[in-house]
């Protein structure tokens, strides 16, 4: 099964619009879906926090903010990187 990775944080209204996006995708699709918190942890806030959201796809960052930032390219690549797994 694939996993996909969220990076983001708290109060990070983008974040929030992907996996809201992946969440519903899930439910047409099977994959793993963990969301990282990288406020949590000193190495991945400093790696981050000026590109969360971070999608990644089994291990490898696959999208950053200016890839998903609008609502319709979140929607439209989110898609296409759930039906690509299969």
């Amino acid at each position: 099964m694939h996993k996909i990775t969220v990076f983001s944080k708290e109060g990070c209204h983008l974040c929030e619009r992907a996996i809201d996006t992946l969440r519903e995708l899930s439910n047409e699709n099977v994959f793993d879906l963990e969301i990282v918190d990288i406020s949590k942890d000193r190495t991945l806030l400093e790696r981050y926090v000026l590109r969360i959201p971070v999608v990644r796809l089994d291990g490898e960052d696959v999208f950053e903010a200016e890839q998903i930032a609008l609502p319709e390219d979140c929607k439209n690549n989110l898609g296409n990187l759930v039906r690509h797994m299969y």
